[in-house]
Order: C-alpha cells, then structure tokens, then sequence
C-alpha cells in the first residue's frame, strides 16, 4: 500500500499551525502524535479534535483503567494498530491487567475479573458491533455508573473511532513514533 502519513516539523508549519501544534504538545510533553500531525491538513479539525481528546481521555467520570478498556476495544474493533500500540502502553500504567490486552490484541473477549471492566467492555462491543446497546448492558451501565458517565462513555468509543478512522484511511502505520 502507498504511504499516506508524513510526520510533520513544527518549523515548517504555518504560524497558526504552530500554534494548534504547542496546544496539542502542551500536555503531551512536547510530543504532537502522529493523528494530531494528519488532523494538522485541517487546522479546525485538528484544534476541535484535540479538545474533545482532552475531555475523552481525561475529564470522564470512567477512572483511567476503565477508559483504556474501551480504548483498546474500539481500537481492535477497527484493527488500528497505531491506536491499540499507544493505549496499551497507557492500559499497563492505568492497571489493565496483561492478559486482558493480550486478549483483546488476539481479538479475543478477555477473562475479565472486573464486573466494571467486563461491563465496560459489553457496552463497547456491542455499540460497535451492533450499532445498539441491549436493554440489559444500558442499564446495567446506568445502574453502575449513572447517567453522565454512560453517556460520557459512548463519547470516548465515539471520539476513538473517529480517531481509528482518520488513521486508517491515511494509513499512519502501527508503530508509535
């Protein structure tokens, strides 16, 4: 397949590009990852999609293990390797157990030992596979986590598919830079 993705140099961005870059690297210990440099051909695009990252990632009422669960599904659901790459160094550091990645990277279900973690995992399977969340899995979630978070949680598989996408059709390879 013919290369799509270009890593970018801040020096040779445009100077309100350069500004949507030092956003983006801010909280990211200088780094600008490889979705934001695509989403950079779309400097809007880019800066709307970097503050809904922010609030996905960060501002949920889903604590960070839970939230890299999902991550990893959406990612393994759309078989972005760029995607799974980087959260699963994040899903360890949040304390995603190693054999629930492995099997989520074998595009296996995982044993999970977690009933939040299992149910997480139900909600974004099903969303993502069948375009619907059964009566049961909604209120279970609702039940566990409430209203808000449920809902905050259909934004983060939304948020990461639209990421796996840009990434897929501009084919940034599946190694983290």
């Amino acid at each position: 397949m013919t290369a799509r993705y270009e890593p970018l140099k801040r020096e040779n961005l445009k100077p309100e590009h350069q500004e949507i870059w030092d956003g983006i690297a801010k909280p990211r210990k200088g780094a600008v990852p490889a979705p934001f440099q695509v989403l950079l051909g779309s400097p809007e695009l880019c800066r709307l999609t970097g503050d809904l990252g922010a609030f996905c990632r960060f501002r949920t009422g889903l604590p960070p293990r839970l939230s890299e669960l999902v991550v990893l599904t959406v990612a393994r659901h759309w078989n972005c390797e760029y995607e799974f790459t980087v959260h699963s160094v994040e899903a360890r550091k949040a304390g995603v157990p190693e054999h629930e990645i492995e099997a989520l990277k074998a595009g296996r279900r995982p044993a999970f030992e977690d009933p939040a973690a299992d149910l997480v995992h139900r909600f974004a399977t099903e969303l993502l596979e069948r375009r619907d969340v059964s009566e049961k899995t909604y209120s279970d979630a609702i039940a566990r986590f409430g209203r808000q978070t449920t809902l905050e949680m259909s934004g983060v598989i939304g948020y990461y598919t639209h990421l796996a996408l840009v990434m897929l059709a501009h084919r940034v390879p599946g190694a983290a830079e």
